[in-house]
């Protein structure tokens, strides 16, 4: 068989350090698959869930093959539903790992966490203009630049306070707010995914630590959430998620994970 005509899974994995393991840890290609990470740089600016994943499709090769499973781990879960139904034909497995909902709550934190990694005291880290649903739903394109601005204006003086001269300052804060920048339209891309209806298959794979209520189930043709036992860290490596994993995809018999099927919330 060619290598092309092993199924694919595309990945929603986002870039960067983390101390949990990635989708890439699981091993499918060891059983037949082929792996291809969509989020590798330069990441989309697209504040919408189609356009981000229409870039990110952009960069799969033509005559990839067969795509068997979208999966996405954590955050870049909704993404996962736009990048599937992108694809247009038989509708392929959603496979989600520790899946999050992005919320104005959950933006507004991660900018305070960023601030006072600068060092900026916890009565001055909240944003000029508030995370708030109407403005991310009304101009996210303004409200990424808005935050992304402020950032670098904290960036810079926090750099200057340091000892660093202008043009150091200059150069680490449009670094910083780059990365940031990516980061923080990822988010936004992911809050304004659409996730129903979906007409496919879904597997939410949660450890044994995560939120059974952090990401609504998306309705589909067959719908599953299981916790394993297992913690966050571990659960991209653990042989029963890649157990679980292969079944899905049709290549192997459902471990017995005993009594750790959740009822999926309401959406």
């Amino acid at each position: 068989m060619h290598q092309n005509d092993n199924p694919l899974v595309l990945a929603l994995d986002y870039p960067g350090y983390r101390k949990e393991a990635r989708i890439e840890e699981l091993g499918l290609e060891r059983h037949g698959f082929r792996v291809h990470n969509l989020l590798r740089g330069p990441l989309p600016r697209a504040v919408s869930g189609s356009g981000y994943a229409a870039r990110l499709l952009a960069n799969v090769p033509s005559g990839a093959g067969p795509v068997a499973a979208v999966a996405a781990y954590c955050a870049s879960a909704p993404l996962a539903f736009e990048v599937a139904a992108a694809l247009g034909g038989r509708p392929p497995a959603i496979v989600l790992f520790d899946a999050e909902a992005t919320s104005p709550e959950t933006i507004a934190a991660d900018y305070r966490a960023r601030l006072a990694g600068l060092g900026v005291p916890p009565d001055e880290r909240e944003p000029s203009r508030p995370v708030d649903a109407v403005a991310l739903t009304d101009d996210p394109e303004r409200l990424v630049d808005e935050l992304t601005g402020e950032l670098a204006r904290r960036a810079r003086a926090a750099l200057r306070a340091a000892g660093a001269d202008e043009a150091e300052s200059a150069a680490s804060a449009t670094h910083m707010v780059s990365a940031y920048t990516d980061w923080l339209t990822h988010l936004v891309a992911a809050h304004h995914a659409r996730t129903r209806p979906w007409e496919g298959e879904v597997l939410r794979l949660g450890s044994a630590d995560s939120d059974p209520f952090g990401f609504p189930c998306a309705a589909g043709r067959s719908s599953r959430a299981l916790r394993l036992n297992c913690d966050r860290f571990e659960l991209l490596r653990s042989e029963e998620t890649r157990a679980v994993v292969l079944e899905a995809l049709g290549l192997a018999d459902t471990p017995d994970t005993g009594e750790r099927t959740a009822r999926c919330p309401a959406a």
